[in-house]
């Protein structure tokens, strides 16, 4: 983005047009009945050749050089080593599989099987729990955020890409039909990982004169065309969750009525949350695949629970145990920082030094597990402030 959206007019003129990718609504590609022979076979693009392509690629064509304004060594050889890892390869295989059923699959005959629901949830679930594990990985750190996640994503769709090109050759040949597939490839992995196109862009390329213009049209185009305004679409992303969250607690759409369990949460505090993150941008929750059942609801949830284990302390957040200098928990009545620093805290706060810190009442249970949602859901208030999707900005 922003060049990803911008398409040539077909009559010969310089002119271009802007084509947004939709945040809701099928994925059917209905093609001509010349592919329809070919594009009835389902993908069946091998491991090995998934990882021997993808891995040629990363080596010889991926300009990484150009996507960032960074010459160490170091940082460039550690994005390609994440890059190799088996679970891209696995991750680009599981979405070629979920993008054919969700587009192509129209294009089978009635006589033939399709993917059942239950087959759908499964690949959902997958898909989402290794994209959980890259992010925990790489959200915390400026270059995870700006180069490694981007990189990924970019690598990702070029992979499943290269999956459609070996099985489907007759139709990608076709550029109508190779444009089409690249939209939904945007499209589909936009409404999984990245409702707010954070790393679907290069920070080095943003900052280009024709970017900027680019930039510049989308947004009168979204705000005419769709009614989303920048000032609005900054305060859904100011109460935004991440997509892990939406997909584990099973959120319906904005307008629908919550129930408990796997269609909603019970809290209202939390319900609410998600009321507001859905709101001006993000798509709806099943727009890819119905929420998932009981035991895939169970994988994401692990897969958000260990995103949160993972996430720095919160300054000033209750229930979390407090530590002495060396690392050990301070006993009854000993306050966990040193003696000035107490002595000095102690005349701001009216509590006389070498007494016991006063304790909070233990939170319900009920109340900690809400907490541990809204750690998780909430959306930082600035993406350019280095903060990551599923981390609370300190207030």
């Amino acid at each position: 983005l922003p060049f990803a959206c911008e398409r040539i007019v077909s009559d010969g003129r310089e002119d271009s047009e802007l084509c947004p990718w939709p945040l809701e609504g099928p994925l059917d590609l209905v093609v001509p009945e010349l592919f329809q022979e070919e594009v009835s076979e389902p993908i069946r693009v091998s491991s090995d050749d998934v990882q021997r392509h993808t891995t040629q690629w990363i080596r010889d064509s991926l300009p990484l050089a150009l996507l960032t304004s960074k010459r160490d060594e170091r940082i460039l050889l550690g994005v390609r080593e994440t890059l190799e890892q088996a679970q891209v390869f696995r991750l680009i295989g599981l979405l070629s599989h979920l993008l054919y059923w969700l587009a192509l699959g129209i294009n089978r005959p009635l006589n033939q099987q399709s993917l059942t629901e239950t087959g759908l949830s499964v690949l959902f679930t997958s898909v989402h729990e290794i994209w959980s594990g890259f992010e925990k990985e790489n959200r915390d750190s400026p270059v995870g955020v700006s180069l490694v996640l981007p990189t990924l994503l970019l690598t990702v769709k070029h992979g499943i890409e290269r999956c459609f090109e070996a099985q489907y050759p007759s139709m990608m040949a076709v550029k109508e039909g190779r444009q089409q597939v690249v939209e939904r490839i945007n499209t589909l992995t936009m409404r999984l990982f990245d409702p707010d196109c954070t790393f679907a862009r290069f920070g080095k390329l943003d900052g280009t004169g024709q970017a900027i213009s680019l930039m510049k049209r989308l947004d009168i185009y979204m705000a005419s065309t769709l009614g989303f305004t920048k000032a609005k679409r900054l305060c859904g992303l100011a109460h935004r969750s991440t997509p892990l969250v939406r997909a584990a607690l099973g959120a319906v759409d904005v307008g629908a009525t919550w129930a408990g369990g796997a269609a909603g949460c019970s809290d209202y505090r939390t319900r609410a949350m998600l009321v507001h993150s859905d709101v001006w941008g993000a798509p709806p929750a099943a727009s890819v695949a119905p929420p998932p059942k009981s035991e895939g609801q169970q994988i994401l949830l692990r897969a958000a629970l260990s995103r949160l284990a993972s996430a720095p302390p919160v300054p000033g957040q209750i229930g979390r145990a407090q530590t002495t200098p060396g690392g050990q928990r301070p006993k009854r009545g000993e306050s966990p920082c040193p003696s000035g620093v107490s002595a000095r805290s102690s005349k701001r706060s009216g509590i006389a030094p070498g007494t016991a810190t006063p304790r909070l009442p233990a939170l319900p249970a009920r109340t900690s597990s809400a907490r541990g949602q809204r750690l998780e859901g909430s959306r930082p208030r600035s993406v350019a402030q280095g903060l990551m999707p599923g981390q609370l900005s300190a207030r």
